[in-house]
């Protein structure tokens, strides 16, 4: 996998700007444990990596609660899939094993980043895109 950046980019804009400040958020995050990477999670407190657990838990339970909400409302067609796709950053969110983070941070933190790219690429960059186009639609934005 090629080293990814979570720098934002107006190209990611959805033009909805609550979703497009909660992804910015998971750019944030996205941030945070490139900086552990970076470091090789030398130093890194038990504090700071369960911090960032949190932050991901939280930011998967709000972000998809407003996305899929969003997206009910506009009736969009591919709702239940979209909502499947949420399921698996949950699943992956939740399993995080914070007994093993603890003993490897630097393996399990390169996990995190790995899984939250693949999902940059394949969920919100393109997914989420069209999703924002039928919700702009119904809310007549476009």
């Amino acid at each position: 996998m090629f080293d990814f950046k979570f720098d934002w980019k107006d190209s990611l804009c959805t033009g909805i700007e609550v979703i497009d400040n909660q992804n910015k958020e998971l750019f944030r995050i996205g941030r945070n444990i490139e900086q552990l990477l970076l470091r090789k999670c030398i130093g890194a407190t038990t504090q700071e990596l369960l911090n960032i657990v949190c932050e991901l838990r939280e930011y998967v339970s709000y972000h998809f609660y407003e996305e899929e909400r969003l997206m009910m409302q506009a009736g969009c067609s591919d709702f239940e899939e979209h909502k499947k796709a949420h399921e698996q950053l949950k699943k992956m969110v939740k399993e995080i094993d914070c007994v093993e983070l603890g003993k490897n941070p630097y393996k399990e933190m390169k996990r995190i980043k790995e899984f939250l790219t693949d999902w940059i690429f394949e969920h919100l960059m393109i997914e989420d895109l069209q999703e924002a186009k039928c919700i702009m639609k119904t809310d007549g934005q476009e």
